[in-house]
This record gives C-alpha cells, structure tokens and sequence, in this order.
C-alpha cells in the first residue's frame, strides 16, 4: 500500500483535521484506545480517568501531555495539578522534559485553590493557544468551609468538649457549582480539564457498579468522556515489575460511542506501548482478563513471534501500516454490529 494512502486512512480513523495547529482532539498515546474514544480526547471539554491504585491514571494524563507537547509545540500550556502529592515519574528520561514545573506550586489543597488556578490559567491563555489542565486527583481535595471544621473539632477535644458533626455535602454542592460555571469557559478557551479519580477499593476486570468516586453525580453530568481503568495484568523481567496492562473502558463518550473496551500496554520506563498495544488487537493475544497469549502472528505471509514483530516495524519505520490494518479491522467490526441494514425510520 501507497505511504500517502496510509497516512490518509490513519488520520480518518484517528479523526484529526487537516490543520495541525488546531486539532480536534488530542491523542492519548495509544492509537487503539484513541479509536475506542472516537478519536481521542476533544478540546473543550472535561474528562475523567477513575481507576485504583497503579492503573496507569497518571502515566495516561502524562502521555496526552506528551504527545500533545510535540505535536502544538510553544501553543500547547499545561499544569499538572498533583493534589495527592504523590507523582514520582522521571518525565525528564521519559520524554524529554518535565511535566511538573519546579518554578511554580505543583497542587491544590482546597477546591476552591483548584478553581481559582484553573480560572487565573484560563484568562492567561491566547486565543491561538492551547491549555491541558490534569487535576490528580479530585478525591485529594478538601474545602476550606471543611477546613475550618477541622481546626474547630480540634480545638474542641483539646479543650475537653464534645466536637460538632461534619458536612460531607460541601464538597459536592462546590463541584456542581464548579463545573456548571467552568465548561462553558474552558469550551471557549480551548481547554482540555483532565479529572483523576481515586477509587479506593480494587476495581478488577469487571468494573463492578458498586465502586463510586468522589464528585460522582457532577462527574457523571458535565464530563463528556468518562474512561474506567483496571490492572489486568503486571509484566516482570527477572521478577521485577516493568509494566502492566490496563484495561480502559469508556463508561460516557458524547465524542464516540460508549462502552467500547480495549487492552494498553504500558512500560513504566517507555510510557504507552503502542506498537504492541496494536498487534494484540490485530491478532487477538489478550484474553478476555488481558492476559498475554504468545502463539506466531504473520505479517505479509512471513511468521514472527510478537516480539520478532515489535522488532520488525520499528526496524522499517511501519508504525503507519501496522495503524491502518488495526483501523481496518475495527471498523470492519463496527460495521458487523452496526444497524445499518435496517430500513431507515427518516
């Protein structure tokens, strides 16, 4: 197949318009899940990864960064906002640069810091600009009304006397309030609002209903993609984890359809893996748990293993071929469920 012919079909199914400089959506680093997504991330809008603990929320929220960096280059601003405090990645190694800005403050403690970092960051940006703002995460956050109920149970039991109750619905009444006032704002900016959420109980494969998050109905109202994360598998070379394989489902897309799935692969030294990420797709080397299979895959009628393969596409620069035939075979998917050979209603 023509180059010209593979870039052509490449940029349709990952939905980028002709103009560079002015995306639609912004790439998540995996071309697979870009096409679970509808394209990928759109500009404009609120998303929310919600995962437990070690399911690639922030590795992701780094690679959209990333990849985004070096495609707007000087256009693209961006703030990672690490409320938990808990961001340990080496950005420098990984891509080249530092995603947390050491010359600035790197977290919010309140929401009401967050809304006001977000609103200065919005006002400053250019109309030709571009702003990924990554809160991780909103379940980090307090309000300072919950604050100062704090210091008050405190200075209470220090005095000997009886602390007042709580008001766990503070922060839920500011979060609609927030989002209600903002999305019309960042849709105007050109702002992609990335919320991490924290589920603190183990997830697992099944994405069972009973796990909630913090904001959840707001959440659930003014985000336009919702995408679920879980471990399925954790990869180790002489017994030491190196990477993991998550599964991402996308629970809301107003930019795609909903509650399409998929395997990433992730190294925890090389980010998103999308060479292999793409041939266990293309040759179906995922269980339905995400466990790795390891049968011979052929590619043009020569026999390789997986890892042969990786080697064989980066070696002759094919990542553009090895896109499309996984675009195929997506859309040739889609089209097997789709309803289109129904009689139309209008």
């Amino acid at each position: 197949m023509e180059k010209k012919l593979t870039d052509q079909i490449v940029e349709t199914a990952q939905k980028k318009p002709v103009k560079k400089e002015a995306p639609r959506t912004l790439s998540s680093g995996s071309f697979l899940l870009d096409l679970v997504l509808g394209g990928g991330f759109p500009i404009g809008k609120i998303v929310n990864l919600v995962g437990d603990k070690s399911t690639g929320k922030t590795l992701l929220a780094m690679e959209i960064i990333a990849k985004a960096r070096k495609e707007l280059g000087d256009k693209l601003k961006w703030f990672y906002n690490d409320a938990e405090a808990g961001f340990s990645f080496d950005t420098t190694d990984l891509y080249g640069f530092n995603i947390l800005n050491e010359s600035e403050d790197t977290y919010s403690e309140t929401i009401e810091d967050f809304e006001a970092d977000l609103n200065t960051r919005l006002n400053k940006l250019k109309d030709d600009e571009y702003l990924i703002y990554v809160l991780d995460s909103f379940d980090a956050l307090t309000t300072i009304a919950e604050k100062e109920r704090a210091e008050e149970r405190r200075k209470a039991l220090a005095a000997g006397k009886e602390p007042k109750g709580t008001y766990a619905m503070d922060k839920a009444k500011f979060a609609s309030e927030f989002f209600r006032l903002q999305c019309k704002k960042i849709k105007k900016k050109n702002c992609l609002l990335i919320i991490v959420s924290q589920v603190r109980d183990n997830i697992g494969v099944m994405f069972g209903e009973k796990y909630k998050r913090s904001g959840g109905k707001s959440l659930d109202f003014y985000a336009s993609q919702i995408l679920w994360l879980a471990e399925a598998e954790k990869h180790k070379k002489k017994d030491i984890p190196v990477g993991i394989t998550i599964k991402a489902i996308a629970k809301k897309n107003k930019y795609g359809k909903p509650f399409r799935k998929c395997f990433v692969n992730m190294l925890f030294d090389y980010g998103i893996d999308d060479i292999k990420t793409n041939i266990d797709y293309l040759y179906d080397l995922k269980t339905n748990t995400g466990k790795q299979t390891n049968p011979k895959v052929k590619w043009n009628e020569v026999e390789y293993s997986p890892k042969g393969l990786i080697k064989f596409i980066e070696e002759n620069n094919m990542e553009k071929e090895l896109m499309y035939e996984v675009a195929k075979k997506w859309d040739e998917l889609e089209l097997a469920i789709s309803s289109q050979e129904r009689k139309r209603r209008f």
